[in-house]
């Protein structure tokens, strides 16, 4: 298992070209990066150099990937397909396998859309579509896509996988998104586990606002409330040689659990499911009140110069201490 970064923020962020983040990914201790597609897809001498760069420091490489939202996007699956088709050419000349995909918006976007063709069913069902409509193209060229998780359940995915039914798509499991739809990141984890073939390593914490519910987007490793060393321990026993990509958002968002169209979106649960969430509202309540996650006023403080490159340094130690545990 070997341990890498995913490109948010800190591309973004020092507005780094990719070569220049796979270079401080590398000083950081990392072993592998998930880059974006657009500049290795338009410049292929750029691409060659990029390739060269991850040879020359031993670095995995992981690509974003095109849409499979068939529902939202006004596209049909052969043309979704389509835009696949040069990316698996890039993959290749990069010596990357897998490429990253999403589905859905915004849970208060997507999960509450009434509008005809647009539902959280109408995505997945478009989604099932466009990716059996990708997935011989991947085979073909012997790749790997893999939809992020972050607004559906653990269920809805499931179904996702299980009826595209194809060794060439999975599931990137993000390990703190469970908490968009109100979902233990363990159980979650548990139960996609089959299909996960990319990651984004996230701790994260979920807490009650006057506004709904309150989310860290990425708290450091081992600061949060989801269980990762439990996870990553189930990823290793459904697949050892999966990479640990550690995302860190770092931020802070609100969820909308006030708002009765976004509940009556997400399908019913078993009590157990509920019950496990709740209980991460008060031990991130507890994190917050012994000072162990800022609050948003912290943040507002931080030299993100200084703060964004020292997260990353103490998240590829804690994410390769606990693969060596392994």
């Amino acid at each position: 298992m070997e341990v890498g970064l995913d490109h948010i923020p800190l591309l973004g962020y020092f507005k780094w070209d990719v070569i220049e983040f796979m270079e401080h990914a590398a000083e950081y201790g990392y072993e592998g990066v998930q880059i974006p597609s657009g500049q290795v897809v338009a410049d292929t001498d750029y691409r060659r150099r990029v390739a060269d760069k991850a040879v020359e420091l031993g670095l995995y490489l992981e690509i974003g990937g095109a849409g499979i939202d068939a529902a939202r996007s006004g596209k049909s699956p052969a043309e979704l397909a389509e835009a696949w088709r040069p990316l698996f050419d890039v993959a290749a000349d990069l010596g990357a396998r897998v490429l990253i995909t999403g589905l859905g918006t915004w849970p208060w976007e997507g999960r509450v859309s009434e509008e005809p063709g647009h539902s959280p069913a109408d995505q997945i069902d478009g989604g099932i579509a466009a990716l059996r409509a990708i997935a011989p193209i991947a085979a073909d060229h012997d790749m790997l896509v893999s939809v992020h998780t972050a607004f559906f359940t653990a269920a809805e995915y499931v179904r996702l996988m299980e009826e595209v039914d194809s060794a060439h798509a999975g599931l990137c499991l993000d390990t703190g998104n469970a908490f968009l739809v109100l979902e233990d990141p363990t159980d979650f984890a548990r139960a996609v586990a089959p299909w996960v073939n990319s990651t984004h390593l996230k701790d994260s914490a979920v807490y009650l606002t006057d506004a709904g519910m309150g989310w860290f987007g990425g708290s450091v490793l081992g600061d949060g409330t989801v269980d990762i060393p439990t996870i990553v321990g189930i990823l290793h026993d459904a697949n050892p040689d999966i990479a640990l990509t550690v995302e860190d958002h770092w931020g802070q968002s609100s969820v909308p659990i006030y708002d009765a169209a976004f509940l009556s979106s997400l399908p019913p649960a078993p009590g157990d499911t509920r019950a496990k969430f709740l209980k991460h509202l008060q031990l991130a309540r507890a994190h917050l009140d012994a000072g162990r996650l800022p609050s948003k006023a912290e943040v507002e403080t931080w030299d993100l110069g200084t703060v964004l490159p020292d997260r990353a340094r103490a998240n590829a130690a804690y994410a390769k201490d606990l693969r060596d545990s392994l």
